[in-house]
């Protein structure tokens, strides 16, 4: 959509008010969020009447402005002007006024899909599209405002400056985005000053500021306020000599009240010592409607506001969005909303608000600010532009220069600064060439040492202070504090140690590791801080202990009971089940019901454990669905304590964490078997003695302060003390100590270290800056963090790793695995107890069956057997007994289970002899009916004829005695 507007000359627009605005429907409402007593009121009521007699006829919409009644100084009073207006029915809101106001606003018509036109909020959170997409506003955000001032600072070589804000949102987010490019490009804010926002701006009193600005010899003052509060403090300035030559003041005037300020005060106009200020403020007055406009309120008699031209561009806006919407045929009905009920019982976006919304995203007209122009990604007006304003000599205020984020920064003229000044400003010296200091000192390794054989400090501090020392090109000279400390204040006021040399002028500044803390910041000036850390616990080195049964550890006590508990009740019901079950091995057919396969206790429990190391049992499975059910069980409890037992071990092994009775500083107040301190006129004194933390109050009565770090570490190595010190501090000389303690991982009261500088001193002031500056410069070079790295590295390693960390990739030692080498140790004895046990056993039963005469003969008949085996094992597969062909005995041999002829000898019969283990042993046969106890034999033949038949005979007795399984008998041919 494009329109354009014949501009009407004011006799013309004065015949147009006659129009008869009847004959029109029913005016549609625009709600304005602005206060009751607001000066704009008639500046927007004119608006509204020049929008329906220029565009009425259009689209025959009529719009009326709807107005709020409260003060909409509280978010309540916000939120009510809404609900008010959502009630009485609106096609969309102008306001309100600031940008908190506004976010509460678009809360609410957002989601109902109702316009919204910001016409001076300039919060840069309102660009966002997504949580404001129906929000429209006509003023640049605040950080558009600061890349001008950027801008600016790169047009003058500026890199040093002062800042005064008020105390508020407004003055915390119009500074916040410039303090982070400027600490980006290395600028330096020589003093940052907050004024308080009376109610009543002329009982303001910012005497306090000015002098820390003029002290912190900055001569560019950037004044980021409400402009109610700007010509008092520019009066103050003045009355201080600070509107004089040499000073560089600019104003970032976003609402451009100052003009409207001076024009309607007594005498009206700018000051005379205002002459060579610099203001910096959005262009609204540059729009092809501004020149016929200002004929318009001059004719009404309407005195000119700041914004009065956003919110006429914001009353045209609604106008002509609405004609060109109901050109095309969309019917407008107002949005009524009962926000109670509507909320919960329907959908409660406005149908027509989407429409409207794209319908005023879309116009370009040429309005009172600027050429007004949307795009679909954006919700503020494209080619925004700054105008950069010098007041000068003829007591105007024109415009010398301009900026957009297009072309940036354009200067047409030359800045006329105060006392008539032009060309160049500088800021501040860079360099301190032929300057000499005197710098107090103390002795703190690694920070500062003493090298007694080169009789000159050394340290990470002394690194420092001469890589500072010839960037900015001075010399300087040092001595140690008197009373060796760092600084604390008495209970009478004053102060001892660095800080007592600072403030009384004994020293330039403070070379030290001292801990910026609030009482000190109070009475000296710190500079940049070098090195950041916190406080740490320093204990005694513990060792971890070690455990003989530590493979036991994955599971507990009551696992491994219950584990084998479960064992013996499953093998006991599988015991009872596989011998009195009808499908059991023994009840089913108990002929064919071999030793091997019958579940008794014994082979059940050796089942058991023969599944739970994962090894196949040899006595199979049972045959009984009841007992293969106590089976299946039993496989689930393996798997899952075996799988449990294998991740804990695992993870103990990866990550093991040692045992310490004090792990963090809060675990102090807990025990009582340690006691606690820290060097005595200390930070950290004050720290314990006036912290309203609980923690740190409730150790003070306990707490041992100490001479010296050195006597605290002795107590550490030879008592149970912790010391509670600087976490560098306890690093460094734990190294140097040979890790004789640990210092435990969790930091607290975390602190920056900085020098020590004189306040109220401007030129030490400036001197603090320049360190600052380098200091920022070493430190984004990373040269501190080199240097610091070097140093430790050079006091020494620690052989036994660093134990105040969680120790990983842990290995098993001979110790972890002792009791389980006591454990096999006593297997292997118990199984040769029990193997003794068998043989007496058996022994006892080879008597019993008359196998021997006594228990003494048949132990040695069961060892004479024990120790023949090996050589019977080694003929097993090569014995053979050499037959006749035809002999008597071959059709006995023959008849034999164990001996087959070879039918491959032509001359003889081979007959290969096999052995199957006894069970059990075979006790000598009685003699055979048809053959001497003492035969002897004339051949092997007719021996092992005899031998077969024997066997026979031995075979048939023993089945019918003992119902046992088949025996065989080895022979080999030298018997």
């Amino acid at each position: 959509l494009s329109l354009s507007l014949s501009l009407l000359s004011p006799s013309s627009f004065s015949s147009h008010l006659s129009i008869n605005l009847a004959i029109y429907p029913s005016p549609i409402s625009v709600g304005v969020l602005i206060k009751p007593d607001s000066r704009l009121r008639p500046t927007i009521d004119f608006a509204f009447r020049y929008a329906n007699e220029q565009y009425a006829h259009v689209g025959g919409i009529v719009i009326e402005p709807l107005y709020n009644d409260n003060s909409l100084t509280e978010d309540i009073h916000i939120i009510s002007a809404v609900v008010k207006m959502l009630s009485d029915g609106v096609v969309g809101v102008i306001g309100p006024a600031d940008s908190s106001s506004v976010i509460i606003a678009s809360g609410i018509l957002s989601p109902l899909q109702i316009p919204q036109i910001a016409p001076q909020a300039s919060d840069p959170a309102l660009s966002s599209k997504a949580k404001h997409p129906y929000l429209l506003r006509l003023t640049p955000p605040d950080n558009l405002m600061n890349e001008v001032v950027i801008d600016v600072f790169s047009h003058f070589n500026w890199s040093n400056c002062a800042m005064i804000t008020s105390k508020n949102n407004y003055g915390d987010q119009g500074v916040r985005w410039f303090l982070l490019q400027a600490f980006k490009r290395g600028w330096n804010i020589l003093a940052l000053e907050q004024h308080e926002t009376p109610k009543f701006a002329n009982t303001l009193d910012v005497r306090q500021q000015l002098t820390n600005i003029k002290n912190s010899d900055a001569r560019v003052i950037i004044m980021y306020t409400m402009m109610e509060y700007a010509p008092y403090i520019f009066r103050e300035a003045f009355n201080m000599n600070m509107l004089d030559d040499g000073y560089a003041w600019i104003l970032l005037d976003t609402t451009g009240d100052l003009e409207f300020i001076y024009e309607n005060s007594l005498p009206p106009g700018y000051p005379l010592y205002l002459r060579g200020l610099l203001t910096i403020r959005p262009v609204s007055e540059e729009g092809g409607m501004f020149t016929p406009f200002s004929q318009f309120w001059y004719l009404e008699n309407i005195q000119r506001r700041a914004f009065d031209t956003h919110y006429t561009d914001a009353v045209i806006m609604y106008s002509l969005a609405l004609q060109e919407m109901r050109n095309t045929g969309k019917e407008i009905i107002p949005a009524y909303f009962d926000v109670v009920n509507d909320f919960e019982s329907r959908d409660f976006r406005w149908s027509a608000g989407k429409d409207l919304f794209y319908h005023l995203q879309s116009i370009k007209f040429n309005g009172l600010t600027r050429f007004i122009e949307f795009t679909n990604t954006s919700n503020e007006p494209k080619d925004l532009e700054f105008g950069i304003y010098n007041i000068d000599y003829q007591n105007k205020n024109p415009k010398i220069g301009s900026w957009n984020p297009y072309r940036g920064l354009d200067m047409k003229q030359e800045v006329k600064w105060f006392g008539r000044k032009t060309g160049q400003l500088y800021d501040l010296p860079q360099k301190l060439t032929g300057r000499k200091f005197r710098v107090a000192t103390i002795i703190s390794p690694p920070f500062v040492m003493r090298n007694v054989r080169k009789m000159e400090f050394e340290g990470f501090l002394i690194q420092l202070l001469k890589k500072i020392a010839a960037e900015l090109e001075f010399e300087y000279e040092l001595y140690l504090v008197e009373d060796g400390m760092w600084g604390n204040k008495k209970p009478n006021g004053e102060w001892n140690g660095l800080i007592q040399d600072v403030i009384a002028g004994k020293a330039h500044f403070a070379l030290g590791d001292l801990s910026v803390t609030k009482v000190r910041d109070e009475a000296v000036r710190f500079s940049k801080a070098y090195f950041r850390a916190g406080m740490a616990l320093a204990m005694k080195l513990q060792t971890e202990e070690k455990s003989w049964f530590y493979w036991l550890n994955p599971l507990d006590t009551s696992v491994w009971l219950a584990t084998i508990g479960i064992m013996l009740l499953c093998a006991l019901v599988m015991c009872f089940y596989s011998k009195y079950s009808p499908m059991s091995y023994e009840v089913d057919d108990p002929e064919d019901s071999p030793d091997e396969k019958t579940f008794t206790f014994y082979n059940c429990i050796w089942f058991m454990i023969a599944s739970f190391m994962q090894q196949g049992p040899d006595e199979g499975s049972p045959r009984c669905l009841s007992a293969r059910l106590i089976a299946a069980v039993w496989w689930i409890t393996c798997i899952l304590t075996v799988t449990l037992y294998t991740a804990t071990l695992t993870a103990n092994l990866t990550v093991s964490s040692m045992k310490k009775p004090i792990q963090s500083i809060d675990d102090l107040k807990l025990q009582q078997d340690y006691s606690f301190g820290t060097v005595g006129g200390t930070s950290y004194q004050s720290l314990f003695e006036t912290s309203e933390h609980d923690t740190y109050s409730s150790l003070n009565d306990r707490m041992i302060y100490l001479r010296d770090a050195n006597e605290a570490y002795k107590k550490v190595s030879e008592e149970k003390f912790i010391f509670i010190w600087d976490t560098p501090l306890l690093d460094y000389n734990r190294r140097r100590r040979n890790c004789s303690y640990e210092r435990l991982s969790n930091e607290f009261g975390y602190s920056q270290y900085a020098l020590a500088f004189p306040r109220n001193n401007a030129t030490m002031e400036h001197v603090a800056y320049l360190f600052d500056k380098t200091i920022l410069d070493l430190d984004e070079k990373s040269s501190l963090k080199e240097d610091w790295t070097k140093l430790l590295d050079n006091a020494g390693s620690c052989q036994m790793g660093d134990t105040s960390q969680t120790q990983s990739n842990r290995f098993i030692s001979l110790m972890d695995l002792c009791g389980l080498f006591l454990l096999i140790g006593g297997i292997l004895l118990s199984s040769f107890i029990a193997f003794i046990f068998e043989t007496i056993y058996y022994s006892i039963n080879d008597k019993k069956y008359q196998r021997a005469d006594n228990i003494k003969e048949a132990v040695h008949n069961r060892w004479r057997l024990l120790l023949s085996k090996a050589q019977e094992e080694n003929l097993r597969h090569s014995s053979v007994v050499t037959l006749k062909k035809g002999s008597v005995c071959e059709d006995v041999i023959t008849q034999t289970e164990s001996l087959t002829l070879d039918p491959t000898c032509t001359s003889c019969s081979s007959v290969p002899v096999t052995r199957r283990q006894l069970a059990p042993p075979v006790p000598p046969a009685p003699p055979a009916p048809s053959q001497h106890p003492n035969t002897v034999y004339s051949s092997n033949t007719e021996f092992v004829a005899g031998l077969a038949l024997k066997l026979r005979e031995y075979r048939e007795e023993h089945l019918r005695r003992d119902n046992s399984s088949s025996v065989h008998l080895d022979v080999s041919p030298d018997k």
